[in-house]
């Protein structure tokens, strides 16, 4: 039965990403933001004053789980405190959408899921380009068989940042941000899983190439490749720095169709192979293509917090929960020591 109250919401960072959740949770007429809570109060009270809201403001996470009626909590904050903060949710019976990656451990990756698991709370991963309207339309196109089997399944994230940003001296240390293999590919790898399922295992090549100011610690070109325990094979592109606009790119390819983006082959569409016919292919929206700007009907960070606050408000499970965030940075932690050791490696399961 639905629970016609509002979801009160406790936001933990109001950093740039905390700030864009605590405006989406704001803006749903099902939610509440209850409570902001940062290290910086007077950062956590400037932002609840901006969007006009009488938040209560924390200063530390102890004091926020302390307030009874705030059953859900937004994880916002840097990512080495992902882990911390999400234990502590699972563990005060709190519900929780947690930004990726999940923790940058894998073993703290566990620890969380197991955690939410034997809570019994509600919890999601901001994995959200699962709700970008190209890859529902997929979703659907393979659900009908309009696909076939699926052989291969790509997806690139290549996003040139500047090399003299701030954001340097947190996102490319590894003891802060972790990999940005989970901070960029994350959401690639996520993605392959949502239509190939669970990986078998994983290889792959990274570097520092790129010239910058602040130094990257970890990576900023990756190629990984995957193989799906279906038999289907994968591939993640990752580059931090290209000169080109940011382009993130979803292929697969299917015994009875190929979808390339907005470009789509069927085997319905007669000599479609033949000289001539190169674009005989169903072309779907151009808006579709997934971006990186807020509010575009491509990005999709508030649909992914709508679905979240609708599951706990309704009672309706979550579909990628913390155990499901798990299984992708076992991925990721599996490229990272495939690339580390030149050898193929057997993600972990739970």
């Amino acid at each position: 039965m639905a629970n016609e109250e509002k979801v009160k919401v406790g936001l933990v960072g109001a950093g740039w990403i905390g700030q864009h959740h605590g405006t989406n949770v704001v803006n749903n007429p099902n939610a509440e933001l209850a409570a902001v809570c940062d290290a910086d109060t007077a950062k956590a009270k400037a932002f609840a004053e901006k969007l006009g809201v009488k938040a209560r403001i924390y200063g530390k996470l102890e004091d926020l789980l302390k307030q009874d009626d705030i059953r859900t909590l937004v994880i916002a904050s840097p990512n080495a405190a992902h882990a911390e903060q999400a234990l502590a949710a699972a563990q005060a019976g709190r519900n929780f959408y947690v930004e990726k990656p999940l923790a940058i451990s894998l073993e703290d990756c566990r620890k969380v899921a197991a955690s939410a698991h034997a809570a019994g709370v509600k919890s999601a991963m901001g994995y959200h380009r699962r709700f970008n309207p190209l890859v529902l339309h997929a979703r659907s196109l393979m659900a009908e068989g309009k696909l076939g089997d699926l052989v291969l399944a790509e997806s690139d994230y290549f996003h040139f940042v500047p090399g003299n940003l701030d954001i340097w001296n947190w996102l490319g240390n590894e003891k802060i941000a972790g990999s940005l293999i989970h901070a960029g590919t994350g959401h690639n790898v996520d993605l392959l899983r949502f239509f190939a399922g669970e990986v078998a295992e994983v290889s792959c090549y990274k570097d520092v190439r790129m010239p910058r100011k602040i130094l990257v610690r970890t990576e900023d070109i990756a190629l990984i490749n995957l193989r799906f325990e279906s038999g289907a094979l994968g591939r993640v592109g990752l580059f931090l720095g290209p000169i080109m606009p940011f382009t993130f790119t979803l292929r697969l390819f299917g015994t009875k169709g190929s979808l390339d983006n907005n470009r789509l082959w069927l085997d319905t569409i007669p000599d479609f192979a033949e000289t001539g016919r190169e674009n005989d292919f169903i072309q779907l929206p151009r808006s579709w293509v997934p971006d990186n700007v807020q509010g575009g009907i491509s990005e999709t960070w508030k649909a992914c917090m709508d679905c979240f606050i609708d599951d706990v408000r309704l009672g309706r499970p979550t579909a990628n929960d913390a155990a499901s965030g798990f299984h992708t940075a076992a991925v990721c932690f599996a490229a990272l020591q495939a690339a580390a050791t030149g050898r193929s490696v057997k993600p972990e399961r739970l």
